[in-house]
């Protein structure tokens, strides 16, 4: 351990309030499954920077700038691929995602139509979406491609029958949400217009469709949020040791946030108390511990009237976990940039509390102050 670490640490780390809590729940997401058991107690960070002073790994303090959007997508790079037609099954009791399997027949219908649909001859798209319908009542593709036919041909309460159909036949897949939400907001059934559009942003979370939709259609008075979790401070390998990168320029919660990244990367044996497992990959587990680590650092910094660089981000942050959603917020920003679909892979009480968090701290009236 560098004496750098030593000196930086003492003045925001050590002393710190203990690490709010909720408790840590085990993951449920495909990308990073854990056996439901009982994870340890979150380390403060005080005890964080003292296993970090006690290994035998080489750990340095590198002060940088961080990128306007923080470092996610260093640290959390997209490692699975989205399905285009989402189908979710049960296998060995755990949901997976599949391919929905789609005849032939109807595939070279929908592709006969799409040039009528883009060259606007949406009669001429609709008599072949229908024909879809007919020959595969249960192709939920067809189903939304036959609802956009009727959309843009401004029959929005025809488009609406078509697009509940298909999230009954397929409710995993977040375009048919988003596109029902449209052709209810066009009926002006805004209430559930905002249910459908919260069941789409859960069901994709960085879907950047529907954040420009309302950017460009204000009129409907609301805004997607911007991300809560921007990282300023992360760990990486360097040679035989862990760079641990902070931007001093910002809340020092990032810095108690990135010396616990460097526990994860550095020291296996943490990884496997925490979660059972050396293996590195996503985990809310240590998304949670690693959050929490800032977010006592920066309450500790309030409390002593230290305001000039505190992150307006982790104050959002400390309100979510203080109502209980810290997991639904990692799931949400952090999982998501991992696994796009990965909410598909959990249960349906956990959809749900999700929702509960995108109609809270996400999909919200547009007057409503971004820090």
């Amino acid at each position: 351990m560098r004496q750098s670490l030593l000196l930086f640490g003492c003045a925001f780390i050590l002393g710190c309030a203990s690490t709010p809590k909720p408790a840590p729940e085990a993951d449920r997401s495909a990308s990073a499954t854990v056996k439901e058991r009982d994870t340890p107690q979150y380390l403060s960070p005080s005890e964080v920077v003292a296993q970090l002073e006690a290994s035998q790994v080489l750990y340095k303090v590198d002060g940088k700038d961080s990128p306007p959007g923080g470092w996610g997508d260093q640290l959390w790079p997209q490692r699975v691929s989205a399905v285009e037609a989402p189908w979710v099954v049960e296998e060995s009791g755990q949901r997976v995602i599949r391919e929905w399997p789609v005849d032939a027949s109807v595939k070279a219908l929908l592709d006969e139509a799409e040039p009528h649909f883009q060259a606007r001859r949406y009669d001429e798209a609709a008599k072949l979406y229908a024909r879809a319908t007919d020959a595969c009542p249960d192709c939920y593709v067809a189903w939304v491609f036959r609802g956009d036919a009727a959309y843009f041909s401004d029959d929005a309460a025809t488009a609406l029958e078509h697009y509940r159909r298909a999230t009954t036949l397929n409710p995993n897949d977040h375009r048919a949400w988003f596109f029902q939400g449209n052709a209810l907001a066009k009926l002006e059934q805004y209430q559930e217009a905002l249910d459908a559009w919260a069941w789409c942003l859960v069901l994709n979370p960085r879907y950047p469709v529907i954040r420009q939709f309302f950017r460009t259609n204000a009129h409907l008075g609301l805004v997607v949020r911007g991300d809560v979790i921007v990282p300023r401070g992360f760990a990486v390998r360097e040679g035989e040791g862990v760079s641990i990168q902070f931007d001093p320029n910002h809340d020092p919660g990032w810095f108690a946030f990135a010396n616990c990244k460097a526990l994860w990367l550095g020291e296996p044996s943490h990884r496997e108390k925490m979660t059972g497992s050396t293996e590195e990959q996503f985990t809310s587990v240590e998304e949670m511990e690693c959050l929490a680590s800032a977010l006592a650092v920066h309450e500790t910094q309030k409390a002593e009237g230290k305001l000039d660089a505190l992150d307006p981000t982790l104050e959002r942050l400390l309100d979510i976990t203080q109502e209980g959603l810290l997991l639904e917020a990692v799931l949400f920003e952090v999982g998501a940039r991992v696994h796009p679909q990965v909410v598909l892979t959990l249960d349906d009480e956990l959809r749900q509390r999700l929702k509960r968090y995108v109609l809270t701290h996400v999909l919200v009236p547009a007057g409503r102050r971004e820090g």
